[in-house]
């Protein structure tokens, strides 16, 4: 999970920024939630992203957040945990064209 500011936004404004930076992602709005995901249902290509328009805040969120339940779930959580660098570039990628579009 990461935290940061930008300046205020319009939400709609930053799905179609996303959108023209990631063409080869898949950016879903369903039932308020915003994700960029790579194509198909996967663990470790998927990035949740909530924002609060009026105040600039942005929180991400992966499946490495999520690790407690995971473990649990031992054969899941022993692939996420192969993949945990995947999953921060992925996470990192998905921020820095964020704030490049925000500036």
């Amino acid at each position: 999970m990461q935290n940061f500011n930008v300046k205020p936004f319009i939400k709609n404004e930053l799905i179609e920024e996303l959108r023209k930076k990631f063409p080869q992602y898949k950016i879903q709005t369903s039932f308020g939630a915003l994700q960029v995901r790579t194509s198909g249902f996967t663990l470790t290509g998927n990035v949740k992203i909530d924002t609060n328009p009026d105040t600039g805040k942005i929180t991400t969120t992966t499946q490495l957040d999520s690790m407690p339940f995971l473990i649990i779930m031992f054969p899941i959580g022993l692939y996420v945990l192969a993949k945990k660098q995947k999953i921060k570039a992925f996470e990192n990628e998905i921020i820095e064209g964020i704030k490049a579009s925000m500036n």
